[in-house]
């Protein structure tokens, strides 16, 4: 099958920077303000480091899969079944990556930022059937 007919959809940089840019902000700022109110410094610091950029990290695996999912037609009418793959996908990587790099007092923020940047992505972002077309 030839992708190269299909046009860009919905997957461009400018979709791309829409949802990786809020997903390392929003999370690190929600921390962030949680850690002053507690006074954490902890959390503070945890806020840009591995909170923020886990789901920073994990939109953007998300977006690459789902990309790659729409230009191969797969899964394009299962929302729900995609959904929780990429999730779950996500979430199993954070555990793997807290576990290799040894980061056991980080497994929380991890994981649940891991969880929160594929969630808002996979159920947000469209995902065009292009079977449904007609050339």
């Amino acid at each position: 099958m030839n992708h190269r007919n299909y046009p860009a959809g919905n997957f461009t940089l400018r979709s791309l920077l829409f949802a990786i840019v809020p997903s390392y902000v929003f999370p690190a700022l929600m921390s962030g303000i949680s850690g002053i109110i507690l006074q954490k410094s902890d959390l503070i610091q945890a806020s840009y480091t591995t909170i923020g950029i886990s789901s920073l990290l994990s939109t953007l695996l998300s977006f690459l899969i789902l990309w790659q999912l729409e230009l191969k037609q797969i899964l394009v009418s299962q929302k729900l079944l995609r959904s929780l793959v990429i999730i779950l996908f996500m979430m199993s990587l954070g555990v793997l990556i807290t576990w290799i790099l040894q980061l056991q007092s980080e497994y929380f923020n991890i994981t649940f930022s891991a969880f929160l940047g594929a969630t808002i992505l996979t159920i947000r972002q469209p995902i065009k059937n292009y079977r449904n077309e007609r050339n």
